[in-house]
């Protein structure tokens, strides 16, 4: 009868925690992260080991890109947004997110990646989380302390005044491969 072999120091169970300690310092290059990142979005049972220990211990990444994409939504000027301020997200009819499911854009905050807790409990709007489309069939969403006049609850993303850095992420589930190609997604205007 022979006896089970201990893993090795640099191996664990069949991965190699000298190839997982390079690939965590590659995440930390952009250029590098960039070149893992079509290893890290595929479907279920496609992903090889060292793919999923890698995403286990950076953190659940989402779902492939082919399901669900999530896009930083950025101010006109580049800035941050703040809590100390109010902002705006308008799009006509055709400017529209593609996506074949639903789309949601979700507050976060900036310095824990967590929904902004709010007498509301309202933390998205989108087409799971209820809108409002004007009369051209576009929308004009709100991310302000109090709702502005003649907004409708529905597209009103409410804040605590404060200095407090702010990120609004769009959700697009199943997302339109053709579509996306000539889409530009909205970008936020400071209204306060």
């Amino acid at each position: 009868m022979k006896a089970a072999m201990a893993p090795g120091p640099t191996s664990t169970g069949g991965w190699n925690k000298i190839k997982l300690n390079a690939q965590l310092a590659d995440a930390n290059d952009p250029a590098r992260a960039a070149s893992m990142m079509p290893r890290l979005f595929l479907p279920k049972g496609k992903m090889k080991l060292d793919a999923l220990v890698l995403q286990s211990i950076v953190g659940p990444i989402g779902p492939p890109a082919v399901e669900a994409i999530f896009l930083p939504i950025n101010t006109m000027d580049g800035k941050p947004m703040n809590a100390l301020h109010d902002y705006s997200i308008k799009m006509t009819r055709d400017e529209l997110p593609p996506a074949k499911a639903f789309w949601s854009f979700t507050l976060y905050d900036t310095r824990n990646g967590f929904f902004i807790p709010n007498l509301h409990n309202k933390y998205s709007i989108g087409e799971n989380a209820g809108f409002k489309l004007n009369a051209e069939g576009g929308i004009e969403i709100h991310v302000a302390a109090q709702k502005p006049a003649g907004v409708p609850d529905e597209n009103w993303l409410p804040i605590n005044r404060g200095d407090q850095d702010l990120d609004i992420i769009l959700r697009l589930y199943l997302p339109g491969p053709i579509k996306m190609k000539a889409w530009n997604k909205p970008k936020v205007v400071l209204s306060r």
